[in-house]
């Protein structure tokens, strides 16, 4: 109300001096204080607005914070013109930072897949009713969808590693398990970028250490492979000359 207030003196400002094609002192200076207390007012309002929203709500006991200003202030919370005034009626807020937790797709599919009682924490819960019964996002998991998601995730890096190992390792071949390293690194790269969001120095030191222990892998199984045909060659030379 306030920066509004000021926006419209300072536009009746701009259309007086329009309609009068000029300008003395004394409207200079009351644009510049009008200015000068518009641009100090924004810039405390949106320094502040991230204040306030960085902190964490009350939980439902502030009610009784609010009744008691209202016991002890009646005048301010009597009807108005008729109408029923709340003036103690507002969201309160807690000088404590809250916690917030960056979202990702495994946590997300976790929390609308499990009952919604299980992504929240009871405290979190307590604080914000009408959230939680709206099915909203919470801004802090519980541990209990924090560790199962811990879990999905380790789970699925590890089956990135098993299943190519495992593929390469039944009719081994150099063409397929190069082909099958190419392509699991390329949808390693890709599952990495697009459902996890990393930025670029994550992205390229973890492909690149995951297609380093498939390149070892395949060394491995190729090294083994080879010998094993080296050693079948020599018994069939030694049969022959018998």
């Amino acid at each position: 109300m306030n920066i509004t207030h000021l926006l419209n003196q300072l536009s009746r400002i701009k259309a007086k001096i329009e309609h009068n094609k000029t300008v003395d002192s004394e409207q200079m200076n009351l644009l510049r204080r009008t200015l000068r207390q518009y641009g100090k007012n924004t810039v405390d309002a949106i320094r502040d607005y991230k204040l306030m929203s960085s902190l964490s709500e009350l939980p439902d006991y502030a009610d009784d914070k609010r009744i008691s200003l209202e016991g002890a202030f009646p005048y301010l919370a009597r009807p108005y013109q008729g109408e029923v005034n709340q003036p103690y009626d507002t969201r309160y807020r807690t000088t404590k930072e809250k916690k917030t937790q960056s979202p990702d797709p495994i946590r997300e599919i976790l929390r609308k897949t499990l009952p919604n009682r299980l992504s929240w924490t009871e405290e979190e819960r307590e604080a914000r009713r009408p959230e939680y019964s709206a099915g909203i996002s919470p801004e802090t998991y519980s541990h209990f969808l924090d560790s199962v998601a811990r879990f999905v995730i380790g789970t699925l890096g590890g089956c990135a590693l098993i299943v190519p190992m495992v593929i390469m390792v039944f009719n081994p071949s150099l063409p397929k398990s190069l082909v099958v390293v190419s392509v699991a690194v390329v949808l390693f790269a890709l599952i990495l970028g697009m459902v996890f969001k990393t930025n670029n120095k994550d992205t390229i030191v973890t492909t690149a250490t995951y297609a380093a222990v498939l390149v070892v892998f395949v060394g491995s199984s190729g090294s083994g492979a080879g010998a094993e045909v080296g050693a079948g060659t020599g018994t069939g030379a030694r049969a022959g000359v018998v």
